[in-house]
This record gives structure tokens, C-alpha cells and sequence, in this order.
């Protein structure tokens, strides 16, 4: 295999200024700066992060090149995009070719990074193999995948072999708070750390914000082509489709079931529903059908089920009807204009509290309730949230907060106690 080619900075370590991504992120006006970057990746550990495709994993990984070149030897850090090997032998063949060059360079494997490996049926068992028989001893592998599933249980089959401090990382659109940061950096730093009273007064800045955010979503390229040219070309919606297809296909499914699910899904949108129902509403008659359909947009994080808590046994049922959110406004928007299907304005916010709230709480912990009424967001089993994006709240909105030790409305303006515009509860938010 030709190492080289995708490793240029062994023959000029300046050759990574020439790489395309890096190259790519210089054209962009509005850049994240991942707290990845300043995370100290410990050598002889193995990390993974998680994120959907076309979101920056891949940037990422040259941006922690070009760092890392600035302190170590060029040929201690090794890349490869894994889309153009087809087994897990050609990855053994791999890393075994790269620890002979490093053996004739006299150099070290420190950092290797193998970009979406989640393309290799089996890859751990490489992996295994490759620590196993120390051919590149105590290096630091950071594996990135879009299928989060299959990155997951892959690292939990590697036990013992992960190190110390290895552990899973997740690179996700960006949230509302994040958008703010690229967008206007001068006002963060100046606000990032204002309390809920401090931000009232800074609320129609935030609301104009919050109004463009709704358009883009939290995908740097969909950011800085809508900034640049006050409209979002029709090759990025097709550019987002087309990925999410393309893994779909990949899993032996079809793009017509996968475009009459969507379809079931926005008729319902923030509506409770079970799977039995989602395919009595398409012409997929199969409840086992739609489930894997759901399961598998779910480990490519696009969609996200948020569960049915019950208050008064203090437990998930999981059997019960679940709301299924998408994961960026952005992306809601690549399908509701591939299908010609509208979601109201209303709908589309409340899947923007929810992605933001299961992205700041562990991925895994934000359910939904209803007692005297539905409570739309329960976090950490004793926060709830209602969303009403209006300027009509009334009593009959706080009937469940005595259930809670924490309880909020967020509104589209109003701004008293327990009451907050949604925009102002967002940028509060933080990881």
C-alpha cells in the first residue's frame, strides 16, 4: 500500500497545509474549534469517536496532525481512511507494513488514527491482533465511525486492550450554544457566562441568532455557505442525503421504505407513537421492519428515540409509545423538502431542545412523561421541561411541576418565573 500518500507530512511535515480539509477549513469564514484539540490523547490507549458523516471527524483528525507535528517526529503519526480497505486482513497487512516503516525510519508508532474504521466488518479483530502481538507497542489509536453501534460494542470487544484511559468521544452538530460561539466569538466570550437574569437583556440578539440556527442547523459547511451566501445550495441538501442513503443502502435497506418512514415520522413529529402505528400510517406493514429501520438511523445519528419515564413507578417503560426526534434542524429540513412535507415551526424547536439536551446529558438520559398532562423533556429523573414556543402560557402548563424538583417553560418571548424564550434556555446549556 502506498503509506505515503495519505501520510504526506513524512516527507515534508508542511505538506499537511496542503491537505485538503485543512485547506477546505482556511476557505471558512465561521470555524469550531473542538475541545478534542486540547484533549491530551494518552499513548498506549485507544479512543473512538462517535459522529455522523460530513460533520468534521475528518478535519479533526488533520487538525490533531498538524498539531502533534509541531512536537513529535513526522513519521510517529500515521493516518488512513479505512473506506479503502475491505477486510480485516487488509488492516493487519496495514499497520504491519506501517511498524516496518518505522522500524527502517528508526521511528515510533506514537499516533495512529484510522478514519472511519467502522467500514471494516470485524475491525476490532484486527485491532486485537495488532496489540496483541505488539506490532505497534503502546501506540495511541483514535478510531472515528459513523455507525455508533458498531464503534461501541467493536471497542467493548477489545477489553484490557483500550488502556487506562481510553475511552468513547462523540463529535455532533453543533448546538445552539456552539453556533453562537462561531458565529459572534466576541459576544460569547463577553456573555458565555451570564445567569438566566443577566441574558434578558440580550434576548433579541439571541432570538435573531436563533432564527438563522433554525435554518442550519449546527454543520459548519451548511453555516458558513448560508453566511456567505444568504442561501444554502441545493448540492449540500443533496450532499447530506446522499450520505445518509448511501449507509442505508449499505445495510441492505431501500430508499423507498426509508423515504416512507420519514414520511410517518413528520406526520407525527413530537407526537407519542409505536411502531405498530408508524407503519399502519406507510405501506411498510411490518412493526419489526420500521424498528430496524429506526435502530439503524439511530446509530448514524440522524434520529433519536426519546422513551416514556414513568414518574410514579420511577423507571423507563420502554414498551410504551416513544416520540422520535431528528437529530439537526438542518437535516429535518434535507428530508422534508426531498419529500414535500412541511413540520411546523413549533415541532421543529422542540426537536432542537431535545437533540441539545441529549447531546449535554450522556446521550442516553432524556425521556419524556405525562401525569395530569405530557411533560415533553424529562432530564436526570427529576428535571422536567416543557416547550411552548408561544406567548400564551398559562397555568394549566405547570400542572405537572410539583413532580419535579426542577421544572421550566420555554417560550417564545415570555420571560418570569419558571418561564424562559426558548433561544435564552438553549444558550444556557452547556456539556
Amino acid at each position: 500500500m502506498d503509506l505515503i500518500n495519505l501520510n504526506p507530512w513524512w516527507e515534508h511535515k508542511n505538506a499537511i497545509d496542503l491537505d485538503k480539509h485543512i485547506r477546505a477549513l482556511q476557505r471558512f469564514k465561521y470555524t469550531y474549534n473542538s475541545p478534542f484539540l486540547k484533549k491530551d490523547f494518552k499513548t498506549g490507549n485507544l479512543y473512538t469517536i462517535r459522529g455522523p458523516r460530513q460533520i468534521g471527524k475528518t478535519t479533526f483528525l488533520k487538525l490533531f496532525i498538524k498539531e502533534k507535528l509541531k512536537s513529535i517526529p513526522k513519521e510517529n503519526i500515521f493516518y488512513w481512511s479505512c473506506d479503502s480497505l475491505t477486510s480485516k486482513e487488509d488492516l493487519i497487512t496495514l499497520l504491519e507494513e506501517y511498524a516496518d516503516f518505522c522500524r527502517v525510519k528508526n521511528a515510533k508508532p506514537e499516533y495512529i488514527l484510522l478514519d472511519e474504521i467502522t467500514d471494516i466488518k470485524d475491525w476490532q479483530k484486527a485491532i486485537k491482533f495488532v496489540i496483541d502481538n505488539n506490532i505497534t507497542p503502546d501506540a495511541c489509536y483514535i478510531l472515528t465511525g459513523s455507525n455508533s453501534i458498531d464503534l461501541k460494542k467493536g471497542s467493548e470487544r477489545l477489553p484490557g486492550r483500550r488502556g487506562k484511559y481510553g475511552e468513547d468521544l462523540f463529535f455532533l452538530p453543533l448546538t445552539f450554544r456552539e453556533y453562537v460561539q462561531i458565529i459572534e466569538p466576541e459576544w460569547y466570550q463577553k456573555h458565555k457566562r451570564d445567569n438566566l437574569s443577566e441574558l434578558k437583556y440580550h434576548g433579541k440578539k439571541l432570538k435573531i441568532l436563533f432564527e438563522k440556527y433554525l435554518i442550519t442547523g449546527g454543520i459548519p459547511l451548511v453555516i458558513n455557505e448560508y453566511e456567505i451566501n444568504k442561501e444554502i445550495p441545493n448540492y449540500i441538501y443533496d450532499l447530506y442525503y446522499s450520505w445518509i442513503i448511501g449507509d442505508v443502502l449499505k445495510e441492505g435497506k431501500t430508499e423507498q421504505t426509508l423515504k416512507e418512514i420519514f414520511k410517518s415520522i413528520f406526520v407525527c413529529y413530537t407526537t407519542p407513537i409505536s411502531w405498530d402505528s408508524l407503519a399502519k400510517r406507510s405501506s411498510v406493514k411490518s412493526h419489526i421492519t420500521i424498528s430496524s429501520y429506526i435502530e439503524l438511523l439511530s446509530n448514524l445519528f440522524v434520529v433519536f428515540c426519546c422513551y416514556f419515564y414513568d414518574i410514579h413507578e420511577n423507571q423507563v417503560n420502554y414498551n410504551k409509545n416513544k416520540k422520535i426526534y431528528i437529530y439537526d434542524p438542518f437535516i429535518l429540513r434535507v428530508f422534508s423538502n426531498k419529500l414535500n412535507i412541511s413540520v411546523e415551526r413549533e415541532k421543529i424547536i422542540e426537536g432542537i431542545v431535545g437533540a441539545t439536551l441529549k447531546q449535554q446529558h450522556v446521550l442516553d438520559d432524556v425521556y419524556f412523561t405525562k401525569i395530569k398532562k405530557e411533560t415533553d423533556f424529562v432530564i436526570k429523573l427529576k428535571n422536567g421541561i416543557e416547550v411552548k414556543y408561544q406567548n400564551n402560557i398559562s397555568k394549566e402548563d405547570f400542572v405537572n411541576k410539583r413532580y419535579f424538583k426542577n421544572f421550566k417553560v420555554l417560550s417564545k418571548d415570555i420571560y418570569e418565573k419558571d418561564t424562559i424564550p426558548v433561544y435564552v434556555y438553549l444558550f444556557t446549556e452547556k456539556a
